[in-house]
């Protein structure tokens, strides 16, 4: 008898939501923090690095799913949300959103309010980083704590997807250089850190119309036995409007061998193709060529990851062109952003 694979995530996002449906009447009849502990009970043997919060009050609730900012688990939390089957009077949401106001913590009897967080910005690389500093003095043996309400509080203010994915390192000004600092309060961050992002980065999240513009790079990279190796890298400009947006996280590459003028040309031809079928519903966009060894490498960032393998491999088989695909769940778009300096 034939066998089919049992995709592991899939069945785990299953057996959750088949709990919680099953459980649900009575897990609503609880108040909202023994709701919150039922609902992680019942996560747990699944999605063991995932958390489940609750905004609302029961029997309405909204059912907010988080990996506490860990990029590397935001793939399962948005597979599990994409799988939420419809629940009464429940709403599921993916991440912790924004904080429309200020607010204060306590933490070991040190508390901290978001107005005491201090916040600079400059352009790296793509992303914001940031220079943290405080309004108040504090005490030496309470210098990390702050630091990790600090960030506790960024991820409120910006959002769990936005602080993760946008926000590049995050250095703090020293202890002796506080008083000299002349940072936002993290209150009043916001407008900067999103007019930062749209105008001064250009990721509008706007699709770009019309053709793309195109810049050719060149680099060298050492090979595990040494020996360093020419490339030569065309980044699509156009691309860079995209970047951060929460439904391109994945990262197609497909390689193809160019030993000769006639497979350079096949190579191109393949990449318009594919460029052209991937942007007739804004479904994934090209992002950069790289060329080295006779290899030819185009990547794309697509929103079905699925649909996009079908895709690329309809053409491929189209034009009998011999090819290797690599799919990468890429949030912060790392492999482009490699490229912009």
């Amino acid at each position: 008898m034939p066998t089919h694979e049992i995709d592991p995530r899939a069945a785990a996002c299953a057996g959750f939501w088949q709990a919680v449906s099953t459980q649900l009447e009575s897990l609503r009849a609880l108040p909202a923090r023994e709701l919150m502990e039922g609902l992680n009970k019942l996560l747990e043997p699944f999605f063991p690095r995932l958390a489940a919060e609750v905004a609302g009050d029961p029997p309405v609730f909204k059912l907010v799913l988080t990996a506490h900012g860990s990029v590397d688990d935001f793939e399962d939390l948005m597979v599990l949300v994409q799988s939420s089957p419809r629940l009464p009077q429940v709403e599921v949401e993916a991440f912790r959103q924004r904080s429309s106001d200020g607010f204060g913590m306590r933490m070991n009897d040190f508390e901290l309010a978001s107005s005491e967080v201090l916040v600079k910005h400059e352009l790296y690389r793509g992303r914001v980083a940031l220079e943290i500093g405080f309004a108040k003095p504090i005490p030496m043996d309470m210098q990390d704590h702050a630091r990790h309400m600090s960030l506790i509080m960024l991820d409120h203010i910006l959002g769990e997807y936005d602080f993760a994915v946008k926000v590049g390192a995050v250095d703090y000004v020293a202890a002796d250089a506080q008083a000299d600092f002349d940072g936002v309060p993290l209150d009043g961050f916001v407008p900067l850190f999103d007019a930062c992002w749209r105008e001064d980065l250009g990721h509008t999240g706007v699709f770009p119309p019309g053709e793309h513009a195109w810049s050719g790079l060149s680099a060298t990279r050492t090979a595990e036995d040494g020996r360093e190796i020419e490339m030569v890298v065309m980044r699509n400009d156009v691309a860079t409007a995209l970047v951060g947006r929460a439904d391109l996280c994945h990262r197609l590459s497909v390689a193809v061998p160019v030993e000769s003028g006639e497979e350079l040309d096949e190579a191109r031809a393949y990449e318009d193709r594919l460029t052209a079928r991937l942007q007739v519903h804004e479904s994934g966009c090209c992002t950069h060529v790289v060329l080295e060894e006779g290899v030819r490498t185009v990547h794309f960032q697509v929103a079905d990851p699925d649909a996009a393998i079908s895709q690329a491999q309809s053409v491929q088989d189209d034009m009998d062109l011999s090819a290797t695909m690599e799919l990468v769940f890429d949030p912060t778009w790392q492999a482009y952003r490699v490229w912009l300096g």
